[in-house]
């Protein structure tokens, strides 16, 4: 139960950012936004929150998911809305997101992982 109020969190996170990037500034469906979003979310919540975090800190998950986001908007927007998004579009959501993320990742430590947060955290 703890995991799903995390996603839940990450998943409003993910969604209101790319929502109003890439729908509200770029006009891409709002449709295909929220499933990028829940691709996004399941690819960087395994990989980013309960692999990278578990084994190093903050700051290396969090510019892992930098990386993460960006490639993973970058080549699954073709899929989702059947064009491409610029990748300067991507970087900077997934900047945004990063954000985000850097205190996602202290909730995720202290309530999932059960870290004690490292000096740089």
């Amino acid at each position: 139960m703890r995991h799903l109020s995390a996603i839940v969190i990450k998943t409003a996170m993910v969604a209101l950012v790319l929502w109003f990037i890439l729908s509200g500034l770029y006009n891409y469906p709002i449709g295909g936004t929220f499933v990028l979003s829940l691709f996004i979310v399941g690819i960087s919540y395994l990989i980013g929150d309960l692999g990278i975090l578990r084994i190093s800190n903050n700051i290396i998950a969090t510019i892992a998911d930098l990386a993460i986001t960006t490639f993973a908007l970058w080549l699954l927007a073709p899929i989702v809305y059947g064009v491409g998004i610029p990748f300067g579009a991507a970087f900077i959501s997934a900047l945004i997101i990063g954000v985000g993320e850097w205190f996602f990742h202290k909730f995720v430590a202290n309530s999932l992982l059960n870290n004690n947060p490292s000096p740089i955290s």
